[in-house]
């Protein structure tokens, strides 16, 4: 879609009227983009020093003042020694990095990880527990600390001489979610469509509305819990960028099988640790062609059972989580009719073998057409204001905690979908109501606003049971989803 005069207009009052209306909360997009080397940055961590530092007017003072906090403060994994070592000398040292907390119960003790240092066993200041423990116990945080070197610490013999003293995040660590919904009704609906576009970095006047709900879709794993979601399509269409700059709630899984273990997926035994299904909120696997699980049938068995009950055993424990899979990849594709090359016997085989199960594959909620989606040149990025990224993955984060299928229910009748196709185009549809009309309670949503997301969650839903058909005929060839619309309850 190529940009007219009057949508550049309309594109220009939506700014104009995102900076009156949430200037403490949104950014202009371009300000971060302006050095390739921090690529190696969360896109959120990059954002939040942008907005501090930078001013738009005339941004390259504060884009050298970055520029020096990050080389005098980052430091790249390969050279914990030479910090240790300088923490050990100085006494002193303020890093910038990542930074987790976890309680040991066994020695009845709180530690820091701090990858920088490559050390688990940091101690921290109780005041930083106190003022961040809320973030830094669940998903962890990047920021400044001030270690402080104590040779003198020990626990039973052994020597724990690290110490976070303070701690300044650099991403919002607390919200109203409630003030979030507040604003939504001084925008319309394509207008707070184009700011969630533009807020995971897309100018929204170079897609069209059926673009933008598809990229919308790839949020809703995000702000629904235990949602699955497929995308294969061509290269270079944003799928890894969304899954890994979207929140620091997400973990990327690339191909190849180091990580696609049951120890790395679910529980380590030996260690008696939850693995990244257990901790994170999304987990994306991305090429998934290339990924070799480790362990193939007991992974996927247990991957399997997961996607149905959100629960997994290890051993003799069990376990639930409300972590979101998405399974991403490469499908050819003609460019030019938007649709994936005619050779496929169907649209799941550019997935690993083991993965063309019928049982596995009737877990996914949505099949996104990746092949739909327009490849992402610099032209096509967004050019306005957005949230700032860390802000809505926190936003995003406290929507998860509502249930927007009480909405479905109260509109829909399902008729004689199977439970299966149910629940996955109530997901869906509640997922897409989170995104576009969180301010909307049940008895205030209207047929014009829930009637199109059920045409689009249904169509996403059939894909899945299309493609299966192609697999099982038998079982999948006359699947129902006629349903009604209309208040009732």
């Amino acid at each position: 879609m190529t940009t007219n005069t009057t949508g550049q207009d309309s594109l220009d009052r939506l700014n104009l009227k995102i900076q009156s209306m949430l200037s403490d909360r949104v950014i202009l997009k371009p300000l971060t983009r302006w050095n390739e080397a921090y690529k190696e940055f969360p896109r959120y961590v990059m954002e939040y020093l942008v907005s501090r530092y930078v001013a738009p007017a005339d941004p390259v003072a504060g884009q050298e003042k970055i520029d020096r906090i990050l080389t005098e403060h980052y430091v790249e994994s390969a050279k914990k020694e030479l910090i240790k070592s300088r923490i050990k000398e100085k006494g002193q040292y303020t890093l910038l990095g990542q930074f987790s907390a976890r309680l040991d119960q066994g020695r009845d003790h709180y530690w820091a990880d701090v990858p920088a240092l490559g050390d688990n066993t940091v101690r921290i200041a109780p005041k930083v527990l106190e003022e961040y423990g809320d973030i830094l116990l669940t998903s962890g945080a990047w920021g400044t600390m001030e270690i402080e070197y104590d040779g003198t610490y020990e626990i039973k013999g052994k020597k724990f001489p690290f110490y976070v003293r303070a701690f300044t995040p650099l991403q919002y660590t607390r919200l109203d979610v409630d003030d979030y919904i507040s604003k939504r009704p001084e925008f319309t609906e394509d207008e707070w469509i184009d700011l969630l576009i533009q807020s995971v970095g897309f100018n929204p006047l170079k897609l069209d509305r059926r673009v933008k709900l598809l990229m919308l879709l790839r949020l809703v794993p995000f702000v629904e819990s235990n949602y699955n979601l497929i995308e294969l399509g061509p290269r270079e269409t944003g799928k890894t960028y969304t899954f890994r700059n979207t929140s620091n709630r997400g973990f990327v899984i690339s191909g190849g099988g180091a990580n696609a273990t049951p120890a790395n997926l679910f529980y380590n035994r030996n260690t008696r640790k939850l693995g990244v299904i257990g901790l994170k909120h999304l987990v994306f696997f991305d090429e998934i062609s290339h990924i070799r699980f480790d362990d193939v049938e007991a992974s996927l068995n247990m991957l399997k059972d997961y996607m149905q009950t959100g629960k997994f055993n290890r051993g003799d424990q069990e376990f639930s989580a409300q972590c979101s899979i998405v399974l991403g990849g490469n499908i050819d594709t003609d460019m030019n009719l938007r649709q994936p090359d005619t050779r496929y016997r169907h649209l799941f085989e550019p997935l690993p073998p083991e993965l063309q199960d019928a049982a596995f594959l009737d877990r996914i909620h949505a099949y996104l057409p990746g092949w739909e989606i327009p490849k992402i040149r610099p032209d096509n990025y967004a050019t306005g204001y957005g949230f700032l990224t860390d802000y809505l993955a926190e936003i995003f984060a406290e929507l998860r905690r509502r249930n927007f299928q009480t909405h479905v229910n109260a509109w829909v009748d399902m008729g004689s979908m199977t439970g299966r196709n149910q629940d996955a185009v109530k997901k869906t549809v509640a997922g897409m109501l989170k995104l576009i009309h969180p301010h909307r309670t049940s008895e205030e949503l209207t047929e014009v606003e829930i009637a199109p997301l059920m045409e689009f969650a249904v169509e996403m839903r059939k894909r899945t049971t299309d493609q299966l058909a192609k697999l099982m005929p038998s079982e999948f060839s006359h699947v129902d989803y006629r349903y009604r619309l209309g208040r009732h309850g």
